[in-house]
């Protein structure tokens, strides 16, 4: 099976205090990593209590950050940024980085590659940043480094699907703004914002890559893999390489999720639709 539907509650939260890049009051609940199938990322839910801080560490894998409760402090790059709701941030493989929240934080994170157990492949290094220089970004300069911030006025209005890899009929009615991707400075990950209209539809379709939706909003019937599900609000989606999915939104409201896509998708034939794939076979039977 290449595919994986997780309610809110599957998982555990566990403490992270433990490791180069664990501290007192820091709790993650992965849900897609290795257990489900996944060989590309590793996604979840992390939060900081308040006051709790991470100290300055280093991983040989690349993470995006999207915060959807609270305030969290992310030193990078020589800035201190004070992320707020619906902020994020690419920490590229390799970065100095360290984490702060004074009054509490929640936000989805996402790893890719897949983080090792041997040999290591995170260490604590370095001073502790400076925290007094913690300021909003300013998310119009473009030298504000690797953070943005999501808004409803980026969405475009709905149409068919134009994106790195497809533009075709076969997903209609969607809405699409890339967050985090090769033009943002990632090289292992996409992560973008896709809304649905009632009356779209994402046809059945598989990738050369791996995906994972977290549904924020509304309702949707999901088809994977030929069964069916109804997916909510705090519910995620895995689909492995070559697992065939379609999405169509449901109870007449849009549907909006986070979708990550690991790797990469290459620049052409990154879908692969079956109703186009039918239409050939029919064409060869005549």
């Amino acid at each position: 099976m290449r595919h994986e539907v997780l309610r809110s509650g599957d998982r555990p939260w566990k403490e992270h205090a433990d490791g180069p890049d664990g501290a007192a009051g820091y709790r993650r609940q992965v849900l897609i990593d290795e257990a489900c199938g996944s060989v590309h990322l590793t996604l979840g839910w992390a939060a900081l209590d308040p006051g709790a801080e991470v100290r300055t560490h280093v991983h040989s894998f690349e993470k995006t950050i999207y915060v959807v409760e609270g305030s969290l402090d992310l030193a990078l790059g020589g800035a201190v940024h004070r992320l707020g709701v619906d902020d994020y941030a690419l920490v590229p493989l390799g970065s100095l980085h360290a984490l702060r929240s004074v009054a509490g934080a929640r936000w989805l994170e996402v790893i890719a590659p897949q983080a090792r157990l041997e040999p290591r492949d995170t260490f604590a290094l370095g001073e502790p940043p400076d925290w007094s220089r913690a300021a909003v970004p300013d998310f119009a300069s473009p030298v504000r480094g690797l953070v943005g911030h999501f808004s409803e006025d980026q969405l475009p209005p709905p149409s068919k699907l134009q994106m790195e890899g497809y533009s075709g009929g076969d997903v209609t009615g969607i809405r699409l703004k890339m967050l985090v991707d090769r033009v943002f400075g990632a090289q292992h990950m996409n992560v973008f914002m896709v809304e649905f209209q009632p009356g779209g539809a994402g046809n059945s379709h598989d990738h050369p890559l791996e995906e994972a939706y977290v549904i924020l909003s509304g309702r949707a019937d999901a088809l994977l893999d030929g069964q069916r599900y109804e997916v909510g609000v705090g519910d995620v989606v895995w689909t492995g390489v070559g697992g065939v999915h379609a999405f169509f939104p449901a109870g007449g409201a849009p549907v909006r999720w986070i979708e990550v896509q690991a790797p990469q998708p290459p620049a052409q034939h990154a879908f692969r639709f079956l109703q186009q794939w039918r239409h050939v076979e029919e064409h060869l039977e005549r």
